[in-house]
C-alpha cells in the first residue's frame, strides 16, 4: 500500500471513530424513540456496537479499506435482529462500492455511494421512502448529493448538505405513519415519533461530513 492509500485508510478510520463517538453519545435519544414501538434498546445496541469499533480501531488499527468495512459491518450484525441485519447490508454496500484508497473523492461518488446505500437497504427491508424507515433518511440526503453533484459541488459540501438532509428526513418521519417493520402495528399511534433507524443513519452521517470537512481543512 502506497503512502498515499494509507493517509486515505486513516482518514476513513477517524471518521469511523468520529461516527462510534456520535452514535454513543446519542444512546439516550436513539432509546427513547425506540421505546415508542420496540424494545427501547435501539439506542443501546448501537452505541454497544460503536463502543466495540472503536475499542477495536484504536488497539489494532485495520491496514486497509476492505478489513475496516469488515470490522465496522461485523460489530452491527453483531447487534442481532433486523437493525443488526440492515445495517450490516448498508455498510458492505457501500465498503464495496467505495473509490479505491488513494483516489480523489468527488461529489458524483457521495451520490453514488448515498444510493447504493438507498438501494441496499430498500432492497433488503422492501421499504420506500414514506415508509417511516431509514430510507427516509438515506434518500433525502441521496437526493441533495444529487443536486449537489450537478452542480459540480465540493464533496465537502456534498457531504455536508447530504447530512442536513438526511437529519430532515429523518425528523420527517415524526409525521408519517409506519408501513412496514414492527412500528407498523401501532398504525396511527406511530405518528407524532421520528423513526429511530432514520435518526441513527442521521447522526452517522453527520459525524462523518464532519470529520471529512476537518480533515480537509488541515490538508
Amino acid at each position: 500500500m502506497t503512502e498515499r492509500e494509507e493517509a486515505a485508510v486513516a482518514a476513513v478510520c477517524r471518521a469511523v471513530l468520529a461516527t462510534s463517538d456520535a452514535l454513543e453519545q446519542a444512546c439516550e435519544e436513539l432509546c427513547e424513540l425506540d421505546a415508542v414501538a420496540g424494545d427501547g434498546d435501539h439506542g443501546l445496541a448501537m452505541a454497544n456496537a460503536a463502543r466495540s469499533i472503536r475499542q477495536t480501531l484504536e488497539s489494532r488499527p485495520p491496514r486497509d479499506l476492505a478489513a475496516l468495512v469488515g470490522l465496522v459491518a461485523g460489530e452491527f450484525a453483531a447487534m442481532g435482529g433486523s437493525m443488526g441485519a440492515l445495517t450490516y447490508i448498508l455498510v458492505d454496500a457501500v465498503g464495496k462500492a467505495a473509490p479505491a484508497p488513494g483516489s480523489k473523492l468527488t461529489a458524483h461518488d457521495v451520490a453514488r455511494l448515498l444510493a447504493t446505500a438507498e438501494d441496499a437497504v430498500g432492497s433488503f427491508g422492501s421499504a420506500r421512502q414514506g415508509d417511516k424507515t431509514i430510507v427516509d433518511a438515506i434518500a433525502a440526503a441521496r437526493g441533495a448529493a444529487d443536486d449537489c453533484a450537478s452542480l459540480c459541488a465540493s464533496p465537502r459540501e456534498t457531504l455536508l448538505k447530504a447530512a442536513t438532509a438526511a437529519r430532515d428526513g429523518a425528523d420527517a418521519t415524526a409525521g408519517m405513519v409506519a408501513q412496514v417493520g414492527r412500528a407498523s402495528r401501532l398504525g396511527e399511534l406511530s405518528r407524532g415519533t421520528a423513526d429511530p433507524g432514520a435518526t441513527s443513519f442521521a447522526i452517522a452521517l453527520s459525524a462523518i461530513a464532519h470529520a471529512y470537512a476537518e480533515d480537509r481543512a488541515r490538508a
